[in-house]
């Protein structure tokens, strides 16, 4: 007997012992028999292991066991190994205030050899600067993506009560998840989004088994790649647009380069074009900082005029 069949067999005993007929009939002696087979089949379920309460990752394994991020990253992925996309975890890939990124092995059913799971920290609002910015005209969802509405939420959120800020973390990671599955959908070069459950975010690795991508800020490109990937990055800026999203905090740190070829990374902070009363100048300010960064390898570019020739014909005249 499995678990999911022991728990099926406790809740006929659940249902047959507590109907209210039943109570009425019951003989006092037979209760007490099927309180006791009832509790036995409970015993037998807390006793099965299904293996995620003693899974423990390769990385996990390496931390001292009183380590918080040993537990931290047991608790995220599991979920994950439970459902059998990931076997283990590996590698840190990068730590930040806001979240950590991982190297996961993908379980054969995922069809993905390697897996990057992002944790987000608990208190990583704490890091975000500025956020009332990005978080104007966006609505409200659950992480499940339905639109969150009524007097409870806004005041738990008003008043920063546990509640409110677990409700404004969901927000910002499901808006990620939600974000990056949307965009890659439409074609953009992003890494594909797997999974997201709680504070953890599964996607494509990009690299390979000996390390991670660089990012942009990371690397010196040849010559002749400069321009074609600057025009590829532009390309992405513009297929946002139309989905009416900008980056936010769109640079060369935050995009990834492998094989010739960019994934841009990094969407909590994602904005809603058609809404977002600082949506041009965040657009502008993304523009610039990707045209700092090529401007080194020769690529002579005017952010402003780029940021109103995406701009204007999205907004359409008098925008």
């Amino acid at each position: 007997m499995d678990k999911f069949e022991a728990f099926e067999k406790y809740e006929t005993y659940q249902y047959n012992d507590n109907s209210r007929e039943a109570r009425r009939n019951r003989p006092g002696p037979r209760k007490n028999k099927k309180d006791r087979r009832a509790r036995q089949v409970m015993r037998e379920i807390s006793e099965m292991d299904d293996g995620i309460n003693t899974w423990v990752p390769s990385y996990a394994k390496a931390l001292d066991p009183r380590h918080h991020e040993r537990q931290w990253v047991i608790e995220s992925v599991g979920p994950f190994y439970r459902d059998q996309i990931v076997t283990d975890v590996t590698r840190l890939v990068k730590g930040g205030k806001e979240a950590n990124v991982y190297t996961c092995i993908g379980h054969p059913a995922s069809g993905m050899d390697l897996i990057a799971a992002k944790l987000y920290r608990p208190r990583m609002l704490r890091h975000l600067k500025n956020d009332a910015v990005y978080k104007a005209g966006r609505m409200l969802r659950d992480e499940e993506g339905k639109q969150m509405k009524g007097r409870r939420v806004k005041t738990a959120l008003r008043k920063k009560t546990n509640f409110g800020k677990q409700v404004d973390i969901q927000w910002w990671i499901g808006n990620e998840y939600r974000t990056q599955t949307q965009l890659f959908k439409a074609g953009a070069s992003v890494p594909k989004p797997i999974a997201h459950q709680g504070n953890t975010i599964l996607m494509a690795y990009i690299g390979d088994e000996y390390g991670p991508a660089p990012t942009l800020s990371e690397v010196r490109l040849p010559q002749a790649e400069a321009e074609p990937l600057f025009q590829r990055v532009m390309d992405n800026v513009a297929l946002m647009l139309e989905n009416h999203l900008i980056h936010g905090d769109l640079s060369a740190y935050n995009i990834l380069y492998w094989e010739g070829t960019i994934y841009l990374i990094d969407f909590p902070q994602m904005v809603e074009a058609r809404h977002n009363p600082h949506a041009y100048e965040l657009l502008e300010r993304d523009i610039t900082r990707v045209c700092e960064y090529f401007s080194s390898f020769g690529i002579e570019c005017d952010p402003v005029a780029l940021a109103r020739g995406l701009w204007e014909p999205y907004m359409g005249p008098g925008g």
